[in-house]
């Protein structure tokens, strides 16, 4: 059995050597690093230069956030596809580089359609470089799937406090535009190359299937049709959908709580200054949860690690309606068991997919799983501001996110009793 590419076949002939499990895994830790928090973390910093410069209102901001999320969330399948078959190497170099072009290019935006644009296209960015795709690679190309992962997971979580003090510096010293070309030179110096250099060698989890497949009919031979497709497999499974669900749950929250924290904090009357410690302090928090899961129990399987994080998700939520308005003490706490169990949930998302399905096809089957999420995931931060509106509070959706966790929680337990749980290669 090879350690390597289709975990049934050979590795395909001809490839440079690759690098080792620890430079691939850290490597591809430092890329996502600095693109999430690019990408994602330092959005809101925008929001106020843009607001002043055009009058734009929050709502018409976030919309573009979410048009990016969607478009990142429909390329997840035939990306999917590229990465299992070609590995990752150019899909995420390919990606880094398009997103610091469109980073240059939204610091000379005139017009909120060229804004909306320029995120239909970071959509696409993002689906080519971002963790979906970097769990694909890992997961193909390490001997331990669950202890790459579980890293790749901890280090990308301090993307938060890595670049939003930058960014927020960058934006305060030479304004919004000028902060923009700074990220845009940072994403192509750091993600754009390391992925090229990095991944040189590396395979998907078909690579072998494709290569046959190519020589038989460069050969005039029938190529053999092998196992099926592991997609439309696990699209026959409850497992799958009972994901869906559970998975939805958590995009759908950490989405929004991603661009409403520090407006639910300020409706709370916590002092900006505190509320922006308490929203950095969630990427420690998820660190401090996915080293705890490494630490006391590296081989902890996805079964265990989510029945103990999803009821932790839902005590965070509580926390924050009860705890938190009763000084900075509540605050901290909210943080820590909101973010150690957002943070652990990641892993159990994408160990759970290994461990249920095996990791032939594994991009396709993450980016299928994406792909089906796309309106939960997306819709999130405008659902939420839309609700937000209308009840003229923020307390009452917190409690409907509460809800919406025990759904998650409850999908996730019965997925557990109808998977067979426990695939490796």
């Amino acid at each position: 059995m090879a350690p390597y590419g289709d975990p049934m076949n050979a590795d395909p002939p001809s490839r440079p050597p690759r690098f080792s499990d620890n430079v691939i895994i850290f490597g591809m830790a430092i890329g996502q690093i600095l693109t999430f928090g690019i990408l994602f973390h330092s959005f809101s910093l925008f929001v106020a230069p843009l607001q002043q410069e055009f009058g734009w209102t929050t709502t018409q901001i976030t919309l573009a956030f979410t048009i990016g999320l969607f478009c990142a969330d429909l390329f997840g399948i035939p990306v999917g596809y590229w990465v299992d078959r070609s590995g990752g190497r150019w899909a995420m170099a390919a990606g880094s580089t398009f997103a610091a072009i469109l980073l240059a290019l939204w610091s000379r935006i005139d017009s909120l359609w060229e804004f909306y644009a320029i995120w239909v296209a970071l959509g696409f960015a993002q689906s080519m470089s971002l963790y979906n795709v970097a769990a694909a690679v890992v997961t193909a190309n390490t001997n331990d799937y669950r202890r790459g992962l579980t890293w790749l997971a901890i280090l990308t979580g301090l993307s938060s406090i890595a670049v939003v003090p930058l960014a927020s510096l960058a934006i305060e010293v030479w304004g919004w535009r000028q902060g923009l070309v700074t990220l845009a030179i940072v994403q192509f110096l750091g993600p754009a190359l390391i992925y090229f250099t990095v991944l040189r060698g590396t395979v998907g989890s078909r690579t072998a299937e494709y290569e046959r497949r190519k020589v038989a009919l460069s050969e005039g031979r029938l190529p053999s049709t092998g196992a099926g497709s592991p997609l439309r497999s696990a699209l026959r499974t409850p497992t799958f959908w009972l994901f869906a669900v559970a998975f939805s749950v958590h995009w759908f929250v950490i989405t929004s709580m991603l661009i409403h924290m520090l407006p639910i904090l300020a409706q709370m009357s916590v002092t900006y200054q505190v509320a922006v410690a308490i929203f950095a302090f969630n990427g420690p928090a998820a660190v401090i949860g996915r080293l705890a899961l490494y630490v006391f129990d590296p081989k902890a399987s996805a079964r265990k690690s989510g029945r103990i994080a999803f009821p932790m998700f839902a005590a965070g939520m509580l926390l924050l309606i009860f705890v938190a308005p009763l000084g900075l003490w509540g605050l901290i706490l909210f943080a820590t068991v909101y973010g150690m169990s957002a943070g652990v949930l990641m892993v159990v998302r994408q160990t759970a997919i290994v461990e249920a399905f095996g990791i032939r096809g594994y991009g396709a089957i993450t980016g299928a799983l994406t792909t089906v999420c796309i309106l939960p995931r997306t819709m999130a931060p405008v659902a939420v501001a839309v609700m937000r509106d209308g009840f003229g509070s923020y307390e009452p959706v917190l409690w409907i996110l509460f809800g919406l966790i025990l759904l998650g929680t409850a999908a996730f337990w019965v997925a557990l009793r109808g998977a067979r749980f426990g695939a490796q290669r």
